[in-house]
């Protein structure tokens, strides 16, 4: 099954290398001929370049509890 919710739910693997060989042939097949999936493919890569390439930085301990308590939030329901 090669539909494009069933590849945008690999992406992540296969950005990360750890996608098995049969499934990433699949992935890059249809990559090759699906615009939109190509895509969001090529956007999600070009970001992450982008934020390895910042390198890490410090957030104000304030913003950093406000962000766990909204994912807390979030998580709970």
């Amino acid at each position: 099954m090669t539909d494009c919710g069933h590849i945008m739910a690999r992406l992540s693997e296969h950005l990360d290398g750890e996608i098995q060989p049969e499934m990433r042939q699949l992935v890059e097949a249809h990559l090759a001929k699906c615009p939109c999936c190509s895509l969001i493919y090529n956007t999600t890569r070009r970001t992450l370049n982008i934020v390895a390439e910042s390198g890490t930085f410090a957030i104000p301990v304030s913003a950093g509890t406000r962000l766990q308590t909204r994912l807390k939030e979030l998580l709970a329901g």
